[in-house]
């Protein structure tokens, strides 16, 4: 009986023994496989990270390809439009600016000419006609000059001309000139002013 229980107790060892041994196995399996399951996770999370990445890296190294291409356009529009020839490279060919630079050479040389040669011709202008200065323009000195002169009445009564030495010709505010110059009061109360060219212009009375 003894020899029995005996018999019984290691055998119930025995098998307490192998069922612990199968659930260790067991249960590092399932570690492993939950551990693998993260690591999947995460490289798929990690890979769509890397292709949204290049998607954007692409986009916008597109969008600058496009922006330089436009730019370039551009300047080839622009130099199309000058005339200057480019080379491939969108730089100006200096080339051709300088045959370019070589035929308007001989146009500005004229121009140029013309232009003196119009100077010439006012200031030839200027000398012979009094109150003007050698650009055309009227001599302001030579206005004043006229201004201070006494007046004159060309018309009298009895024909004559008579000069006063006291008179001052005064300014009537009530009128003005076409170029709004200031109406002068004479010595018989005629009314003028003087013009560009520092000569008195009457003007004609109302009614």
């Amino acid at each position: 009986m003894k020899k029995l229980l005996s018999l019984l107790t290691i055998l119930s060892f025995c098998v307490s023994l192998s069922m612990a041994q199968t659930a260790q196995p067991a249960q590092a399996v399932a570690t492993q496989k939950q551990k693998a399951k993260k690591e999947t996770t995460k490289a798929a999370a990690d890979a769509k990270k890397a292709t949204a990445d290049a998607k954007k890296e692409a986009a916008a190294t597109k969008a600058a390809a496009k922006k330089e291409a436009t730019a370039a356009k551009k300047e080839a529009d622009k130099a199309a439009a000058s005339g200057v020839k480019l080379k491939k490279d969108g730089t100006p060919d200096k080339r051709y600016a300088s045959k370019d630079a070589a035929a308007e050479a001989p146009k500005k040389a004229a121009t140029k000419a013309v232009a003196k040669k119009d100077e010439a011709v006012k200031e030839v202008k200027a000398s012979a006609t009094p109150g003007l200065k050698k650009d055309g323009t009227p001599d302001k000195r030579y206005s004043a000059s006229k201004e201070k002169a006494a007046p004159v009445v060309k018309e009298t009564k009895a024909g004559s001309t008579v000069t006063p030495k006291d008179y001052k010709p005064t300014v009537d505010r009530s009128l003005k000139g076409p170029n709004g110059e200031e109406i002068l009061t004479g010595p018989r109360g005629g009314k003028y002013y003087i013009n560009k060219n520092g000569n008195k212009t009457y003007v004609k009375r109302e009614g």
